[in-house]
């Protein structure tokens, strides 16, 4: 009895308690509310899967460079993004795109489980959120990026994580090689850069048969102080100068995510603007957004930091000029062509003005390395025959032709494990100190691997 009555006691408690607070107990989220696939077509043999787990501070500039390039390619792909605005963005940006948003780990495996074909997954940035899709044996785990520079960022021990890491030239392959730790399991492969092909093209005539024309292009603050490689704090007075003493239209584009950390330089658009204004020169300000690809053809001089735009600039054919911080210890992940081999560097606007004075007097020694950097980096022989697109086109073919005869392709991959279990077990007896590569005369690490498209 004692229970029972404690039992209707504890009960009519419960109930007068919910009568008087008057709060309706909250409501479960939807299930759907994490997980949305209305924008995907089931009838699609997708095999191409883009993944950014980033949001909107990184996420529209990483797809806008590689999107266009999946659709090029003609294949069926599907973008999956981790943040509901994101998602909402590809929609209205990329109507046209298969896109699906799945933000827990099970709604990724639930997005994956309905695309029986999906072969490969591409990362175009490292974030947290990859592990749900990594941990996935079935598919082919690409590295693409966004982009590639001496930043520390570029070459670390986590890329290990992937089945390829795919580059733009021989000079990435190198930051790995450099590093220190073991890279003996990696695989590379080389792709240029599809979104310069077109500046590439139209950029091959001498910059001194273009009007003068100067653009500036800084990196921002990055997440720590030791990745701080901007000379955004010098922009106003730079821009100034150059325009005012040479007479000739300056253009700047500032990092996306300027400001991001240091929020005394969110508003470096609207101040420089000001002080430009002020002086009555010629200038433009593009949109954050805007790709480095779009500005590149109308300017023929070009100041930037250590990013990927150094890259980029290389494939516009005119002499670079490169800020390096020498109040700090910069730490870097070295190719084997240094910046000041085909760039002119400085520290101090002072050491900018001499050297540009230098070069535009006739003395631009270093044109010729600029063109040996334009292979080295970029993959310039990658770009122009659209090396990217070849790739992707062979996975979707891999994909056909195994479903057309799903036989020759469990043969295959038997075969294909016979050679990797022959390969490691030679590569186990080999040395791993470095030879020289007698095409580009660069020294490479025979611990990593290069994969080049067979026809």
């Amino acid at each position: 009895m004692f229970f029972r009555d404690a039992l209707i006691n504890y009960s009519r408690k419960l109930q007068s308690n919910a009568s008087t607070t008057g709060k309706p107990k909250p409501k479960a989220a939807p299930a759907s509310s994490t997980l949305d696939t209305s924008h995907i077509n089931p009838y699609k043999r997708i095999v191409h899967a883009i993944h950014t787990g980033e949001g909107m501070t990184h996420g529209p500039s990483h797809l806008s460079m590689w999107i266009p390039f999946f659709v090029q390619a003609g294949v069926d792909f599907v973008v999956i993004v981790r943040n509901r605005d994101l998602f909402n963005w590809v929609i209205r940006e990329f109507p046209y795109v298969d896109v699906v948003y799945a933000k827990t780990p099970q709604d990724i495996e639930n997005v994956f489980l309905s695309l029986p074909v999906l072969k490969a997954i591409y990362y175009i940035s490292n974030t947290g959120n990859l592990i749900h899709s990594l941990r996935f044996n079935d598919y082919q785990h690409i590295f693409l990026g966004h982009g590639d520079s001496d930043k520390t960022a570029s070459a670390h021990k986590f890329f290990r994580v992937y089945d390829q890491v795919w580059v733009a030239g021989q000079a990435h392959i190198d930051r790995f090689a450099n590093t220190g730790f073991n890279t003996a399991h990696m695989e590379f492969v080389k792709i240029g850069r599809p979104t310069l092909a077109n500046v590439i093209k139209l950029t091959d005539s001498d910059w001194r048969q273009r009007p003068l024309h100067f653009l500036y292009l800084p990196t921002w603050e990055g997440v720590y102080e030791e990745g701080n490689y901007s000379s955004v704090t010098l922009a106003a007075q730079m821009l100034q100068h150059l325009a005012t003493t040479y007479n000739a239209p300056v253009t700047t584009k500032f990092h996306p995510v300027t400001g991001s950390r240091n929020k005394m330089l969110a508003n470096v658009n609207t101040d420089v603007q000001k002080v430009l204004e002020q002086t009555g020169v010629e200038f433009a300000i593009a949109n954050r957004l805007t790709p480095v690809s779009d500005l590149l053809l109308n300017a023929n001089i070009f100041i930037c930091d250590i990013s990927a735009v150094v890259s980029e600039c290389i494939a516009a054919n005119g002499p670079i000029f490169v800020y390096i911080p020498q109040d700090k210890e910069i730490k870097i992940a070295k190719s084997n062509m240094d910046y000041n081999y085909y760039a002119y560097t400085f520290s101090t606007l002072e050491e900018l003005y001499s050297q540009l004075e230098q070069v535009l007097n006739g003395n631009d020694y270093k044109a010729q390395a600029r063109q040996e950097a334009r292979e080295y980096l970029l993959g310039k022989t990658q770009t122009q025959n659209d090396e990217f697109i070849a790739q992707v086109q062979a996975i979707s073919q891999s994909v056909i032709d195994s479903l057309n005869n799903p036989l020759r392709d469990e043969n295959a991959q038997e075969n294909a494990q016979e050679q990797v279990t022959e390969q490691a077990q030679v590569a186990s007896k080999e040395t791993t100190s470095p030879t020289l590569n007698s095409k580009n005369d660069t020294y490479v690490n025979p611990q990593v691997e290069v994969r080049e498209r067979t026809n």
